[in-house]
């Protein structure tokens, strides 16, 4: 499980969020790789192989020979702003065309998305949130800290974070089986999709991170752990070579799906 936050830094003359980042991983399970000028990937260690394995999701499986395509079922925790489902789903769209995965709304969920901490980790509780939501994916606004509309997974000076949560099997390579995006409440940042910062730059980030992207040294690119003035209004070649690095063009898995991870 690979966490990466988005930390609430100082308004800039113009007035844009400013954001700044780290990353958090699981030990030796979870590493970034060699930084590029243009994107970051996850990789895992794959206990069955030996070998590190980049972490995505399956665009498909193709089982005794029957290929079938794989759907990421997504619920929004809206906060009671009823605008965040649409805004939810013209990002989801946008995390769509760039990575040639298929996404289908399953509609709005009251669970928010919640850490547990396994040893000195605190990672996404996974199988919890699949009980809870029957989804793979929750995008939620919240408040840091326990209790109704909060989230553990936030800290007091965070903007957002985007989890994801992996498992192999003896023939799967690191299959991403869940994921969450909590954007914390409060936050003010241009509506839409707009350059020079922008609550969609902020989900566009967040979603990155839940599709396998890390962050990168670039800052014009929405991967960059800073949203600014300089920021795109949306993913740039960089990102969207990235996403793709990540997607459909990676190919079928060839095991069902496995059960969700549970710290």
């Amino acid at each position: 499980m690979v966490r990466s936050r988005l930390v609430l830094s100082a308004l800039s003359a113009a007035g844009a969020a400013m954001v700044a980042g780290s990353l958090l991983g699981s030990g030796a399970a979870a590493k970034a790789s060699t930084l590029t000028p243009t994107y970051q990937l996850t990789y895992g260690f794959d206990a069955y192989s030996g070998l590190t394995k980049v972490a995505r999701w399956s665009p498909c499986t193709v089982i005794n020979g029957v290929r079938r395509t794989h759907v990421i079922r997504y619920k929004v925790h809206t906060a009671g702003v009823a605008g965040r489902v649409t805004l939810a789903k013209q990002a989801m769209a946008r995390v769509a065309t760039a990575t040639g995965l298929h996404f289908h709304y399953a509609g709005t969920t009251s669970y928010i998305p919640q850490g547990k901490l396994s040893g000195t980790a605190l990672m996404l509780n996974a199988a919890r949130q699949r009980r809870a939501t029957r989804s793979q994916l929750v995008i939620a606004w919240a408040f840091r800290g326990t209790g109704a509309g909060r989230s553990n997974l936030l800290t007091a000076t965070e903007a957002g974070v985007g989890s994801i949560s992996w498992a192999s099997s003896s023939r799967s390579q690191m299959r991403i089986g869940d994921a969450a995006v909590v954007m914390r409440r409060g936050v003010h940042l241009k509506p839409g999709f707009t350059s020079g910062g922008s609550i969609g730059t902020l989900l566009l980030h967040e979603l990155g991170h839940a599709m396998g992207l890390q962050h990168v040294s670039y800052r014009r690119e929405v991967m960059y752990p800073v949203v600014s003035s300089v920021s795109a209004g949306g993913y740039t070649l960089g990102d969207r070579t990235g996403l793709a690095k990540v997607g459909a063009a990676r190919g079928c898995f060839r095991t069902p799906d496995l059960p969700p991870v549970s710290p």
